[in-house]
């Protein structure tokens, strides 16, 4: 499901989201539920509270599947970590990923590993939320990490023992050279 216009929307009982401002009135769909607001969410094909962290998720989702490239087959959306594939039998907190990006060929013995670890955060990036970021990547070892908010991006990578943090995400075929190397 995608954007329709405006006479397709009102005969559906829905409406563009008034949020402008994130970007995601041109984004897709919302309406009321209830007593709350939902967004469609393309890659769980369904609709979702649009709490605040949520509208940066989805807005990013829709960064990741257009201009940046990602499949949407390889991206998962708030997923448990003991759920993951790569850590079946291990140990881990019962935490929730926001977003995680999966690539094929970056990994020696898994045929489809995570690529990137994206945290969603609805106000601005603080030092605890890359902390936070860090920590569950403790876990999941992506070669790639991001924190992000509606305005702004912190990607880094590991070099040695220390992230290194840009302010910009790159393409997933971008990544994928990177890793490849």
């Amino acid at each position: 499901m995608g954007i329709m216009d405006s006479s397709n929307l009102s005969k559906m009982g829905l409406s563009k989201m008034g949020l402008s401002k994130m970007g995601l009135s041109k984004m897709g769909l919302s309406k009321t539920g209830r007593s709350h607001q939902v967004v469609f969410d393309p890659v769980r094909e369904a609709w979702v509270r649009a709490t605040p962290e949520e509208l940066v998720r989805q807005k990013w989702i829709r960064r990741l599947l257009g201009p940046l490239g990602f499949p949407k087959g390889l991206l998962v959306v708030e997923k448990p970590l003991r759920e993951l594939p790569h850590l079946a039998g291990v140990s881990v907190p019962d935490r929730r990923l926001d977003l995680l990006c999966y690539a094929t060929g970056v990994h020696s013995f898994y045929p489809l590993y995570p690529l990137l670890l994206i945290e969603c955060k609805a106000s601005p990036l603080t030092e605890s939320a890359l902390d936070q970021l860090i920590g569950y990547n403790h876990h999941v070892k992506t070669p790639f990490i991001a924190a992000v908010t509606s305005e702004e991006v912190q990607f880094g990578y590991k070099e040695g023992e220390t992230y290194q943090f840009y302010s910009f995400l790159p393409a997933f075929k971008e990544l994928l050279q990177w890793v490849k190397r």
